[in-house]
């Protein structure tokens, strides 16, 4: 399963004057299938280069397609949902990652790994904590991409919740077990709070998902610090016993509603900033700009956008343009995508990345903007 810090691993990486070859498949198919899918996207890209005039630069890339291909070959039948697999042998650079989210076929190739897919997604599905849990039991999962792993040294057992239910001790009995009762249920609940609260602050979680049953969801709701409440993207009901696809299907539609609601805040903010004097930048090239500046906060960028350009091998200043680097005076590589390295870019450099799915005012932009540190 891909971590975080692998995204940000891959995204620091250049292999210039080297190409990379990056590969996303779908693996929700049989072995015949996937191999002819590999060996379409192979011909087509060999075409592709060869007409641009850079039949060298394919050339170079045959041990990384043999070694993909017996990779995809010899795949077991259910690895997951997706494969993606990033390949430089002149560099040493072979990583390849197991997905449990279904996947577009792409191969593409230039100075870095192809890495917009996997920055996607992880926009989407962001490192989350969910905890579920009833009155008696409290379990905690990480989830990132899809998947979720549950932290079993972590969970909570209510031992007083069994002996503190029932009755049969008549009005004075029922009174004070009743109390008791209710005391152990807010003790548990702050240990559970108490519980997620260490979690996101050793993990780094950025987001929180409660789930299961509805009133102790909703109690604990009201047991969070403001730290916890601010990371809370949304809640589920689901059984306590439940497995962990289970929670992960259901942390997926939390994020999705919660990202939508998101992107509509962060977009008006972006709004509000434009024009002199605002902390904004509009359009490929300024944003460029601003990434090489490090002054970005927020990149906002189209889904499916993408622009040729330039990235300078020495200082790596991107431009809309290839052509001689503004800054060092070098003679800038060309890139089919500068928007992937201007996403690379964007992660190395700790900001937010959001992209924007359909029609939103970020069209009347260019596609892409920034919400910057500073103006």
């Amino acid at each position: 399963m891909l971590q975080d810090r692998q995204l940000h691993q891959l995204a620091s990486i250049r292999t210039t004057p080297y190409p990379t070859l990056s590969l996303y498949l779908a693996l929700d198919q049989s072995r015949e299938q996937r191999l002819l899918a590999l060996g379409d996207m192979i011909k087509r890209k060999e075409q592709q280069l060869s007409g641009n005039g850079a039949a060298a630069l394919w050339s170079a890339m045959s041990d990384d397609l043999q070694k993909v291909g017996r990779l995809v070959e010899e795949l077991p039948a259910s690895p997951g949902r997706g494969l993606a697999v990033f390949a430089c042998a002149q560099t040493g650079l072979f990583e390849s990652l197991n997905l449990e989210v279904p996947l577009d076929n792409l191969l593409e190739t230039g100075p870095a790994p192809y890495i917009r897919p996997l920055a996607a997604l992880a926009g989407d599905l962001r490192p989350t904590l969910a905890v579920l849990l009833d009155g008696k039991r409290a379990r905690f999962f990480r989830c990132f991409l899809g998947t979720a792993e549950e932290l079993s040294e972590a969970e909570i057992i209510n031992d007083a919740a069994p002996s503190l239910e029932g009755g049969g001790q008549g009005r004075t009995g029922d009174s004070h077990l009743s109390r008791k009762s209710g005391q152990a249920r807010t003790r548990y609940l702050k240990d559970v709070a108490a519980q997620a609260r260490g979690l996101v602050d050793q993990s780094g979680f950025e987001h929180l998902v409660l789930g299961g049953l509805r009133s102790v969801v909703d109690e604990l709701g009201e047991q969070l610090h403001p730290y916890l409440e601010e990371r809370l993207a949304g809640g589920f009901s689901l059984e306590v016993t439940a497995g962990p696809s289970q929670v992960a299907q259901e942390v997926v539609q939390v994020l999705q509603e919660s990202r939508r609601l998101r992107q509509e805040t962060l977009l008006a903010n972006l709004a509000d900033n434009l024009g002199p004097g605002g902390q904004a930048a509009t359009g490929l090239n300024q944003v460029l700009g601003a990434l090489f500046e490090e002054r970005v906060h927020t990149l906002f960028v189209r889904r499916g956008l993408t622009a040729s350009g330039g990235c300078c091998p020495s200082c790596g200043r991107l431009r809309h343009v290839a052509g001689v680097c503004p800054i060092c005076n070098q003679a800038m590589t060309p890139v089919d995508d500068v928007v992937n390295l201007a996403v690379a870019g964007a992660l190395v450099g700790g900001a937010r990345l959001e992209q924007i799915d359909g029609d939103s005012p970020l069209d009347e932009l260019g596609g892409v903007a920034a919400l910057l540190r500073y103006a």
